[in-house]
């Protein structure tokens, strides 16, 4: 029997990566065995969180919260306890969502279980977040999450025989239907809420500001209140009776009764998960068409895409929905799209990367 070990960092419990390894649990089974694999999952830094963990045979190893003796925690005693796991486990693979876990493990593999193949499952723009050159030199394996992930790769120096596409995995049975309003014009943004940062929350408001008529935008995410603030003073008269800060939802899509668009004005993203998992609910999708994810989710089966940092190619995308110039794809048609992220298809990735390793 083959062991695997994953292991990720402390998570706050509410992202996009903590929906994935959630989902990553169900799509494989992995209290199972019927694949002749033993899974473990170890945190080194727990999480504010468990729920995602529930799926998990797993060990955590709680730090501080305090993000200054987080990084003495993963400088000092990270390094120990992952040679400890490498020594008492000997795993056939060590699968690691953060650089300076994967690089510890690659070079202390050596000394206490060399046989173990490490593999890199970032979930993130490797180029974007500017991770160096030496991480991706410590790992045997990459799980990239996109195509485009791989051509990033590439690009840095890396062998394209390193890398297994296995994208995300996406539940497509499960998820109920959201209703539409049959007039086109309920939008949602859902995620994490900044100004202008990686989500770029700005870009959607600038846009809302130059649509008229009857339309409504309700935002779903964690917010501060400074950026609140912010983002409230940016929007016009008009923008501010119709768009609402709802905060963040543990089942945020139980609480979304009624949507025809998801809209997300990211400048970057490793995939884009909450695409998938609007769309397998029949919601429709508008994304700028960032680096890395979006173009690979988005078509012409389920959305539009928009030139990042084009508040005016945004908004007439817009408009056009509301005056339904543009008539929006099916539920069914949006539904259909995303299908191949479904949890079968991925599980056969993930699977077929291990043997190929192995073989």
């Amino acid at each position: 029997m083959k062991k695997v070990i994953v292991a990720v960092p402390y998570l706050k419990g509410t992202g996009g990566t903590e929906t994935v390894i959630k989902n990553f649990a169900e799509a494989l089974n992995v209290k199972q065995t019927n694949e002749d694999i033993k899974w473990k999952l170890i945190s080194f830094g727990g999480s504010n969180s468990s729920a995602w963990l529930n799926g998990w045979d797993k060990k955590i190893y709680n730090f501080s919260k305090s993000r200054y003796l987080q990084l003495v925690s993963y400088a000092t005693g990270m390094p120990i306890l992952i040679a400890s796991t490498l020594k008492k486990e000997k795993p056939d693979f060590f699968v690691a969502t953060n650089p300076i876990i994967w690089s510890f493990a690659y070079k202390l593999k050596r000394i206490f279980s060399p046989n173990t193949k490490i593999i890199a499952w970032y979930h993130y723009s490797f180029k974007m977040k500017n991770i160096k050159t030496k991480y991706l030199e410590t790992t045997d394996e990459f799980w990239a999450i996109s195509m485009g992930i791989k051509k990033e790769l590439i690009s840095m120096g890396v062998k394209e025989n390193k890398i297994s596409v296995v994208y995300n995995p996406i539940n497509i049975t499960k998820p109920k239907k959201v209703k539409r309003t049959g007039r086109q014009n309920r939008f949602v943004y859902v995620g994490r809420i900044d100004y202008n940062g990686q989500k770029n929350v700005s870009e959607l408001i600038k846009a809302l500001n130059l649509v008229e008529g009857n339309w409504k935008c309700d935002l779903y995410g964690t917010i501060d209140d400074k950026t609140k603030t912010k983002l409230l003073k940016l929007a016009n008269k008009n923008s501010q009776e119709k768009i609402s800060f709802k905060g963040f939802s543990e089942n945020v899509w139980d609480k979304i009764n009624e949507a025809d668009i998801l809209v997300l004005t990211s400048k970057y993203e490793g995939f884009g998960m909450v695409l998938c998992e609007a769309a397998i609910r029949g919601i429709s999708l508008i994304s700028s068409s960032c680096p890395i994810g979006p173009d690979e989710i988005v078509n012409s089966e389920n959305g539009f895409l928009y030139k990042p940092g084009d508040v005016k190619e945004l908004s007439s995308l817009i408009k056009d929905i509301v005056n339904q110039k543009n008539i929006l794809p099916s539920t069914e048609q949006v539904t259909d799209s995303v299908k191949k992220f479904g949890y079968k298809s991925f599980s056969k990735r993930i699977l077929l990367s291990l043997r190929n390793n192995i073989n």
